[in-house]
């Protein structure tokens, strides 16, 4: 959990930051993976979609994708409770996972590399890694997508856009 943090005091200049679904079946139960492990286990506390609902103060975002695991996140630079912590979400992405992780958007300023600033243009794509993506929503979260192993940089543009037009920006 501290690796999380630490990974995003990096890339930002101040710290950052249920819908129905394919894939899940009852109760956001997840499915199986392939994966030998996964990123997500060294993210938070993987449970079941129905608890970890009940670990945050928002209605999370899940993607129209076949779901591995759901995961209790940590705060992004604030108090430890319902209301600032996040929801990581790893799903099936070819024969790697996707990690997208989900925060309510605080009152940072939600600066990355080069200079992209995210905090008042939801929607729009910034790098915090080279396949590393984030942005902002209309409903004041802040979302992160990062590959669960070795794909092309620009696939992960491709598939955070595809979730964007799939309502990640609600």
């Amino acid at each position: 959990m501290r690796r999380l943090r630490s990974l995003f005091a990096c890339a930002l200049l101040v710290s950052v930051a249920v819908a129905c679904h394919r894939g899940a079946g009852p109760g956001g139960s997840a499915q199986p993976s392939p994966l030998p492990s996964m990123l997500i286990d060294d993210r938070g506390i993987v449970m079941p979609l129905t608890e970890a609902v009940t670990k945050i103060d928002y209605r999370p975002w899940i993607p129209p994708r076949s779901i591995y695991k759901y995961a209790v996140i940590p705060p992004l630079g604030d108090l430890d409770t319902p209301d600032h912590r996040g929801i990581a979400i790893e799903y099936a992405y070819g024969k790697t996972g996707m990690l997208l992780s989900e925060w309510p958007k605080q009152n940072f300023t939600l600066l990355f590399l080069h200079g992209d600033d995210i905090t008042f243009t939801p929607c729009k794509i910034a790098h915090y890694k080279a396949d590393g993506v984030a942005w902002t929503t209309r409903g004041k979260l802040a979302m992160t997508l990062q590959p669960d192993g070795s794909v092309d940089p620009r696939a992960v543009d491709t598939e955070a856009r595809a979730l964007i037009a799939a309502g990640a920006c609600r």
